[in-house]
């Protein structure tokens, strides 16, 4: 079993599409066509002023706020409830256009995308108060974490933190998670691979 903690300082910085702003890039997965692009990934943006957000036509996105004041999402014209740390996570259109204003400094937000016809995604946000032990399915690509906590697999414990991503090769495991902040949160993000597309599915890591 291949699964491993990636650091907040270790993700890939991009600049984003739009060019106003930069990205962390966390993981991801080529096009599995050949057709440039990808078929999903998970990043990590930190957002300073208000702007729109790019946009990535075929592609279905979630975001949600792990750091900040927030932000206020204007989607084709229609404004959104405000998008806070508290919130659970929004679904939108990459083909949509989006406007995000600022509620106040700077926020970090989880962003994950996949490629509509060839894979379809989830993003399950899950407080911990108190020290519990989650069973992860194989469609489990990622943990990402929000506070800082202590987590076990088997008898293998390593501190966590805000940003901090547990990497999981699509296998279903257990692991126990331990709070070591009032506010504890951690997000699980899942793929699936879209069926109809060949014979059968396809390897996702």
């Amino acid at each position: 079993m291949s699964i491993r903690i990636q650091r907040f300082d270790e993700h890939l910085k991009m600049p984003w599409k739009n060019g106003l702003g930069i990205t962390r890039e966390v993981i991801s997965r080529p096009a599995s066509d050949g057709a440039g692009g990808f078929d999903w990934r998970i990043s990590l943006a930190t957002v300073g002023t208000s702007g729109p957000f790019s946009v990535f036509a075929g592609i279905d996105r979630t975001i949600a706020v792990l750091q900040g004041d927030g932000m206020q999402l204007t989607v084709d014209g229609r404004q959104e409830p405000p998008l806070l740390v508290e919130s659970p996570p929004f679904a939108f259109s990459g083909d949509s256009e989006v406007q995000a204003d600022c509620l106040g400094g700077e926020t970090l937000d989880l962003n994950v995308m996949s490629r509509r016809g060839f894979f379809v995604h989830s993003m399950t946000k899950i407080d911990v108060s108190a020290a519990q032990t989650l069973s992860v399915s194989g469609d489990t690509v990622a943990i990402v974490f929000r506070g800082d906590a202590l987590v076990a697999i088997d008898s293998m414990g390593s501190e966590v933190g805000l940003g901090d991503i547990m990497i999981s090769e699509q296998v279903p495991f257990e692991f126990t998670v331990e709070p070591r902040a009032a506010d504890c949160t951690l997000y699980r993000v899942e793929m699936i691979a879209v069926l109809d597309r060949a014979s059968g599915p396809e390897p996702v890591a």
